[in-house]
């Protein structure tokens, strides 16, 4: 127990591991002409190589230029494929699938529009019309020695359309960083990169701060003391609050003041809130999440420590009337409510009664004088044309924010939707992510389409990507 979480891997495991893929198909790498990350990439590929990956790859003329030849099949790869193969479609019958480590802004581009002039697009598209398996890296899309663009710009917006589009198609999308997991995952290439331990700093757990397993921490994601990386890598990215669940141990004071410490289960104790509010005192978090029935409770357990509350309104259906929220709203915010988190009448929305929608979240902010009003859309349950009304009408209607889940639907914050919110209600607005934003990368991602905070209450994201539990509110 006391010795390293991570498991331990014989040498005669790790040869077992290579001899696995002695039968396996080759998997066709694909790197067009960037220079971003290309170091890091061929990383990646050698660790995959090392766990009994094949690999052949094709360079385009550029790739071979900038990165060189020489440097890819020194990371592991059996063979170059020649051009004049790219163009026979019996390739595809040659490969279990194709991993694209270094992407272009023209790859991209071209392949998102469906435009197959050169080899390298040719293929992908025949991989897509062909469902074969796909991991694209992302990084190389902005070119090494340029200034990053901001994230809201409409040169980023465009990118992620592209992006997007190729998640569409069928591709996996990442950053260089997930490669070797993705492709371990997608590809069945046995352990996943987090189960070795070189050049991963993991810490010598003498016992889990929630109380739990130690030999479950280092999968949990729930914990803000021995993730502190991961939560300031999704604060890097943008968010200005970060919701969780578990804590334990010191936690540091500017990540602290980030965090939303949530439970809005229908089971809550009076015991389970008061633990909520002492661990936040203890470690100042910026608020506790809460239903409106412990918004007192949690007031009195909180008294004189700083510590915000946020409630919800309509939760989690959106389908009582204005009047009822209305009176919602001022009942919690009456026994301490900070902040009002309201769900929109679905309903009425995609019934088209904009009257009943506008009026509700008018009957709400009215109530609501002076605290933040974020509207909750359910986009999960919307199409595109209701998402951008339901945006329209809560900016008219005052209020703050619009937000894309409550956690409890069949779904939850999607890249195409935080980008369609923030087109619509422009700069004025906050726009939030919430739902199935598990790590650092769906952070990153949801700021970089748009998004001005980030809800995860089920989980702040362990290093390498891993999924820290149910996507929350």
């Amino acid at each position: 127990m006391k010795e390293s979480l991570i498991q331990k891997i014989t040498c005669e495991t790790v040869e077992k591991l290579k001899n696995s893929g002695k039968d396996r198909k080759e998997i066709l790498l694909v790197f067009m002409g960037g220079d971003r990350e290309v170091e890091r990439s061929l990383g990646q590929i050698s660790e995959l190589s090392g766990r009994g990956a094949v690999f052949s790859a094709y360079m385009t003329p550029a790739a071979q230029r900038i990165i060189g030849r020489e440097r890819v099949l020194s990371s592991g790869v059996k063979r170059i494929v020649e051009e004049n193969e790219m163009w026979d479609r019996s390739i595809l019958d040659k490969i279990s699938g194709i991993i694209v480590p270094v992407l272009t802004l023209n790859g991209a581009a071209k392949t998102a529009s469906m435009i197959a002039d050169n080899a390298a697009c040719n293929i992908l598209l025949l991989a897509f019309r062909h469902n074969i398996k796909i991991i694209i890296a992302k990084d190389a899309v902005i070119c090494c020695g340029a200034p990053e663009p901001p994230a809201t710009s409409i040169y980023m917006r465009k990118i992620n359309e592209y992006l997007n589009t190729l998640r569409n198609f069928g591709a996996v999308v990442v950053s260089v960083k997930n490669l070797a997991r993705e492709a371990s995952e997608v590809f069945g290439l046995g352990q996943s990169s987090h189960s070795f331990t070189g050049g991963i700093k993991v810490p010598d757990f003498s016992g889990a701060p929630c109380g739990g397993d130690v030999q479950d921490c280092i999968e949990c994601g729930l914990c803000v003391v021995y993730r502190e990386d991961d939560v300031r890598n999704v604060v890097n990215s943008g968010a200005d609050r970060i919701s969780a669940k578990k804590t334990g141990g010191k936690v540091s004071g500017d990540l602290a003041r980030l965090i939303d410490h949530t439970l809005l289960n229908a089971d809550a104790t009076t015991e389970e809130i008061k633990k909520l509010c002492d661990e936040a005192r203890q470690y100042r978090f910026a608020t506790v999440c809460v239903n409106p029935s412990n918004v007192r409770t949690a007031k009195q357990f909180l008294k004189d420590s700083g510590v915000g509350i946020t409630t919800v309104v309509g939760f989690p259906l959106g389908a009582t009337t204005p009047t009822v929220k209305a009176i919602e709203a001022r009942d919690a915010i009456a026994n301490g409510a900070d902040e009002i988190d309201m769900v929109l009448n679905v309903g009425a929305l995609k019934s088209g009664n904009w009257r009943l929608v506008e009026d509700d979240i008018k009957a709400v902010r009215e109530a609501a004088k002076g605290k933040v009003l974020k509207v909750i859309l359910e986009t999960a349950l919307l199409d595109k044309a209701q998402i951008k009304k339901a945006c329209q009408l809560s900016k008219s209607a005052g209020a703050d924010f619009v937000k894309t889940s409550t956690g409890f639907g069949p779904g939850g914050a999607k890249i195409e939707d935080i980008m369609l919110m923030r087109e619509t209600v422009g700069p004025s607005m906050g726009v939030k992510a919430s739902g199935g934003v598990r790590s650092a990368e769906d952070a990153r991602e949801m700021v970089e389409a748009g998004a001005t905070r980030i809800g995860a209450s089920a989980s702040v994201a362990i290093a390498g990507g891993k999924s820290g539990g149910e996507g929350g509110y």
